[in-house]
């Protein structure tokens, strides 16, 4: 998902920082600074100048002239929301600097994979030996080739070549295997809940053809029985 748009002053969107789409609590900055007693109040301050703070994760915005400019906006998607929390945390962060360095978030979206790995049960150790594991298990192969294309680098560390191109494949990457291995599952569970047993319905089925071959047999005449 691309970042929602933002309104000036507006008492809830999705947050740049979380993503979440929450309350905002503004404060006119021009007349006042944060101080470690939190905020005070004071004229002759910068002008035009307001903080949203995020109820959700408690971050602040600052805006100048109805306009953010902090934190920077990111072209980038936000995480699928079944991701676990360990991945969520670096994704978000790769999130936020992707447009200044494309090179550092994609050192930090191969970390994403490599824990995403271990949270399906994989060893974490090479992505393309997990990923082939994963595949055996029922993942769709073009997702391993997916991870060769763009596996060029350790996690954690920065690869020169890494563009941004590279880093945002990295980031749907990451969602899209989120998607699949958590998500999918989660969504097909109900359904066997809701559908039928297969065996009270075959019992159901047979009830239904004695009922039938009862309307259909040939009830025998009396006879006269003489001793």
């Amino acid at each position: 998902m691309l970042n929602q748009k933002l309104d000036f002053k507006a008492k809830a969107f999705h947050c740049p920082h979380c993503g979440v789409y929450a309350k905002q609590n503004w404060h006119n900055a021009a007349k006042g600074a944060i101080t470690d007693k939190g905020l005070g109040f004071y004229e002759g301050f910068i002008p035009n100048l307001y903080l949203s703070f995020c109820s959700k994760c408690g971050k602040y915005s600052i805006w100048l002239n109805d306009k953010i400019i902090y934190p920077t906006l990111s072209t980038a998607p936000w995480p699928t929301k079944d991701m676990p929390a360990n991945v969520k945390e670096n994704f978000l962060e790769a999130r936020n600097i992707v447009s200044a360095s494309p090179k550092a978030a994609s050192a930090l979206l191969r970390l994403c994979l490599q824990k995403l790995m271990i949270h399906l049960g994989e060893k974490g150790k090479n992505l393309d030996v997990d990923v082939t594991s994963l595949v055996r298990k029922g993942l769709p192969t073009s997702f391993r080739e997916a991870i060769r294309a763009v596996n060029s680098g350790n996690p954690g560390e920065i690869n020169s070549s890494d563009g941004a191109e590279t880093a945002l494949a990295l980031f749907d990457l990451v969602n899209m295997i989120v998607d699949q291995t958590i998500t999918q599952p989660k969504k097909k569970k109900p359904m066997y809940i809701v559908l039928p047993d297969s065996k009270p319905l075959r019992k159901r089925q047979v009830r239904k053809r004695v009922r039938k071959s009862k309307k259909s047999e040939v009830i025998p005449k009396p006879t006269l029985l003489y001793r």
